[in-house]
């Protein structure tokens, strides 16, 4: 019947501290946690008054005297009915149970025909008893016809007197009880269906009850908990001596609430706040202890993220407040050394030697000022999303010696101490990428290297991994970098070194544009180094380099002097390079500074071979003179420009540019893409 959540009632014997056996009844309950609940009495004068008022009715006519003394004085409520219903006897205690002014008015009514008993299952029991002798022993709800609302246990016997049936209910008030039991009741389902968790210990620690939203927190079942200490759950994070204060403070009779880390089944942590109360009894001894807890471990991360976040909003004022400190700096001082000799120039007569030497330091120092002009406009087009990737073909080994030529001539001119070597395959390769771009990364690089290496060797190149993917890397022998700070040198405005008393300048945008512009070819940097020992930057791309198995294609190997390429540029130096670097071919250039003077000598030329065009024109553009052209001459028409944008690469297919060729040119590239078209009308 339990496991049907009946309430099973019996009586059974109990073995006290002493060795006594004493007589309790028992009521029992499994709750809706699958716990059970048990509500021991002690019975011992009730069993004793039963046994004696049962031997008295035995003995009825041995000791009549005896009986009615006990049965008017007995603090039980008895009463005697016969077969028809009617009450024989009833004592003052029954009569007090019903609120009965006195017995003789209860005698009054038959038992059978009273309203408020009609249908109850007491009466049923009664003449279950009297018909077939069945004993009960159960707790009724009953009103009596003196409107008292009643729970009573009842202990229904037969009687048999002068040969006829009867009953002998043997009745006690069992309201206060069962009041009580409804209010556990209550407290238990509601500790059950509460937010928080809640464990009780005995005095030792181990535990009797845990409701259910611990059990759905930790992720143990109730078999698992019950009877063991709340260390379970321990994590470790906590200290002796911290549990140690938590235990003096509760075995003492106080409150502890704190903050405890703990561990679930399953291995997380979990923060909760929790209360533990001390539960004494009647002696004020401490007996029991209950904990309250609520899981904080969300709050928890609120917090942490708020305060990471106020540290991070207090180091980002730090680093914009350092960074235009820098950048005051770093632009102030190239402006002082080009003020300041451009003034001299022109307030005194100087020797060539001296005016030479200002005109290079004016020249040095205004690209550093560009070049700072270059990072800031650079890192506000990253910040924004504005760069694209605009991917083309080209050979890495012409890539890296011109790359290596440019920095050559500058760290040769500027410290004497200091080498830069070009480490490259021997054969060359072709990769796809974003030309612009890897440019700017190894130029960041490499400047980042010399500012920070006295003298020694700076290292550029690429080596090829398995998958023919080419790693790049610049290594020097400078100052090094500590594994501290290794990771924070590819933020933006941080250097290694970002305090005021710094010994090497910078605004501190350089590394943090060249891993930005990396995560935009959706390639990868890292760095190695060592405090004092150099560092060795590496960066890899998505990209697979293809060997070059065509011939080199050079100069003067070709012979055009019977071939005309129409070169339109509005800027005179382009075209200056153009014809030095197709001069040892012999090919006639003819030139146009304009989109309309290049369709006029379109049509007065008619053996152009090749036009050259570029884009950005004075009165008519690139795209719209090469769609008059096209449509009166099929000439092959390459695109050169400094902003050969995704956009502009599809208006070109779609006017019909044949190839393009991005700014600044490369002398082995133009001459590729020219041979290609110059050769195939051969």
């Amino acid at each position: 019947g339990i496991e049907k959540n009946e309430i099973i009632l019996y009586e059974r014997k109990l073995k006290t501290k002493s060795g006594r056996y004493i007589p309790v009844e028992m009521k029992s309950k499994k709750l809706s946690n699958g716990n059970y609940l048990s509500i021991v009495r002690d019975i011992s004068n009730r069993i004793k008054a039963r046994e004696e008022l049962e031997k008295s009715y035995k003995q009825i006519k041995l000791s009549e005297f005896r009986f009615r003394n006990l049965f008017n004085n007995i603090p039980l409520g008895i009463f005697i009915v016969d077969k028809e219903g009617n009450i024989e006897n009833i004592n003052k205690a029954m009569a007090i149970i019903l609120g009965s002014p006195a017995p003789e008015i209860s005698k009054q009514y038959n038992l059978f025909e009273l309203p408020t008993l009609k249908g109850t299952n007491l009466l049923k029991d009664i003449l279950l008893c009297l018909e077939q002798g069945v004993v009960f022993h159960k707790i009724y709800q009953y009103k009596s016809i003196w409107g008292k609302e009643l729970f009573v246990m009842v202990h229904i016997l037969p009687a048999v007197q002068d040969g006829s049936n009867k009953v002998m209910a043997i009745v006690e008030d069992y309201t206060e009880q069962k009041k009580q039991e409804f209010q556990l009741k209550i407290l238990s389902e509601g500790v059950n269906h509460i937010p928080a968790s809640v464990v009780v210990t005995d005095r030792a620690g181990n535990i009797i009850f845990i409701n259910q939203q611990f059990l759905k927190l930790t992720g143990y079942s109730f078999d698992e908990l019950i009877g063991q200490n709340p260390r379970i759950v321990k994590s470790g994070h906590h200290t002796k001596e911290f549990y140690k204060q938590m235990w003096d403070t509760i075995i003492a009779g106080k409150n502890w609430t704190g903050e405890l880390l703990n561990k679930k089944k399953n291995g997380e942590l979990y923060w909760e706040s929790t209360m533990i109360t001390p539960i004494k009894d009647e002696m004020d001894e401490v007996t029991h202890f209950m904990a309250v807890k609520e899981d904080i471990t969300e709050k928890k991360k609120f917090e942490q993220e708020l305060k990471e976040a106020k540290e991070k909003a207090e180091e980002s004022d730090r680093l914009k407040s350092s960074f235009l400190a820098n950048m005051s700096h770093e632009i102030r001082t190239p402006l002082n050394a080009i003020l300041g000799f451009t003034s001299l120039m022109r307030d005194y007569e100087l020797d060539a030697s001296k005016l030479n030497n200002f005109l290079d330091l004016i020249q040095l120092n205004g690209k550093q000022l560009l070049n700072i002009i270059d990072d800031v406009l650079l890192i506000s087009k990253l910040q924004v999303n504005e760069i694209k990737c605009i991917n083309a073909k080209f050979l890495l080994k012409s890539f890296f010696e011109s790359l290596y030529r440019y920095f050559h001539i500058e760290i040769s001119t500027y410290n004497k101490k200091l080498k830069l070597i070009l480490d490259i395959p021997e054969e060359d390769y072709f990769i796809e990428t974003d030309k612009q771009k890897l440019n700017q990364v190894l130029t960041k690089l490499i400047r980042n290297a010399v500012k920070f290496t006295d003298q020694g060797n700076i290292i550029i190149g690429y080596r090829l991994d398995a998958e023919q993917k080419p790693v790049f890397f610049v290594i020097d022998q400078g100052i090094g970098i500590s594994k501290e700070k290794q990771k924070i040198i590819f933020q933006r405005f941080r250097q290694a070194d970002d305090t005021k008393t710094r010994k090497y300048g910078g605004t501190g945008l350089g590394l943090s544009i060249a891993k930005s512009l990396i995560d935009l070819m959706k390639g990868s940097i890292w760095v190695e180094s060592e405090e004092g020992k150099g560092a060795r930057f590496y960066f890899s791309l998505p990209v697979k380099a293809v060997l070059d198995e065509s011939s080199e294609t050079k100069p003067e190997n070709m012979h055009w002097q019977e071939k005309n390429i129409l070169v339109v540029d509005d800027v005179p130096e382009s075209i200056l390079l153009i014809k030095e670097i197709l001069s040892s071919t012999k090919v006639n250039i003819i030139n146009a500074q304009d989109g309309i003077e290049a369709i006029e000598k379109a049509k007065r030329h008619k053996n152009i071979d090749l036009i050259l065009m570029d884009i950005q024109l004075p009165r008519l553009n690139g795209m719209e003179a090469a769609k008059k052209i096209l449509s009166f001459r099929k000439v092959p028409i390459i695109v050169f420009s400094a902003f050969l944008e995704e956009q502009y690469k599809d208006q070109c297919k779609l006017v019909g540019f044949k190839d393009y060729i991005q700014k600044p040119i490369n002398p082995d590239e133009l001459m590729r893409k020219i041979t290609g078209f110059l050769n195939e009308e051969q």
